[in-house]
């Protein structure tokens, strides 16, 4: 899994390689409580795919596993969303290697428009960049401690601001280990090195992070969609283009890319959505983390 200080280059890589928990939320009151839509969720079942210069060498179904979220509590400017996306390994199904994350996006406002957005996760800090050392990681015994990163961030009307740490904590620890949560978050509370950053073209409305501007684009339904996000104090341009129907093809192609706007670096990956349902949560998920390995999250079954 992609190590959170590489997410300023390839910050889809370390999105999609979070897993979902769900902590620290706001309660909006018994108002919101009332109106609130029921909460989408949908598992997946990871599978991996190893490659040699593009040419599949080696597939394994089951080596972990993730998870979906989309919640909705209050109306018009009290509206308040609550997103995750997950991914994360199972030792026992790849080779010992324990890559867990999750990360978790709270946006306030109504439409397309959102005054306040926070997003806050953990990843395993992982030093696969090739295959090699993946044979190295796999060979080499586990320790008692692994390395993880934290990001915390928050934007309001033409700002943004968010912070990385780093820190040691059980190797075997669990993506829900509520002490791993704790630690990640204590790691904020003091010496913290905050970067901000003004966006005068967002001056009305907070800068859209990565879950929201993706979950905006997949409800337009549009043949191709675009749009910005802000993520670690950098900008990202997110595109989709969805495929026509296909006979009595149950889902629905989408390729997107994402583009770097200071590097130019684009990362690809391909979604498969119903096309008969208006759930802006995808059945299958592919992208490719490093150049050796192709992952594919697949909807379990309800």
């Amino acid at each position: 899994m992609v190590q959170m200080r590489k997410c300023s280059r390839r910050g889809f890589a370390g999105l999609f390689l979070a897993l979902l928990f769900r902590l620290g939320y706001t309660d909006r009151g018994a108002a919101s409580r009332r109106s609130a839509l029921p909460a989408t969720v949908r598992r997946y079942r990871a599978d991996a795919v190893i490659l040699f210069l593009g040419i599949p060498l080696y597939r394994r179904s089951g080596v972990g596993g993730g998870q979906v979220s989309v919640e909705q509590t209050g109306e018009g400017a009290s509206m308040q969303r609550t997103l995750f996306f997950a991914g994360g390994s199972d030792p026992k199904r790849a080779h010992g290697l324990n890559r867990l994350g999750w990360i978790r996006e709270v946006v306030l406002g109504s439409g397309n428009t959102p005054v306040q957005a926070d997003y806050f996760g953990i990843l395993t800090a992982s030093p696969e960049e090739s295959l090699e050392h993946a044979r190295r990681s796999i060979a080499t015994p586990p320790s008692g401690r692994s390395l993880y990163s934290a990001v915390n961030g928050r934007h309001t009307a033409g700002h943004s601001r968010s912070a990385i740490t780093h820190f040691e904590f059980a190797a075997g620890a669990d993506w829900s280990d509520h002490g791993l949560i704790d630690k990640a978050q204590s790691t904020f509370h003091s010496n913290v090195e905050w970067r901000e950053t003004s966006w005068p073209d967002l001056a009305n409305q907070a800068p859209p992070t990565f879950l929201f501007q993706m979950a905006a684009l997949l409800e337009q339904r549009a043949t191709h969609a675009a749009g910005p996000y802000i993520y670690n104090e950098q900008e990202y341009l997110l595109e989709l283009e969805t495929s026509p129907p296909g006979g009595n093809e149950r889902l629905r192609l989408i390729r997107g890319a994402i583009h770097n706007s200071r590097t130019s670096y684009q990362t690809a990956f391909r979604l498969w959505m119903e096309d008969s349902s208006r759930s802006i949560v995808p059945v299958r998920i592919e992208f490719q983390p490093r150049s050796f390995l192709r992952l594919t999250f697949q909807a379990l079954p309800d």
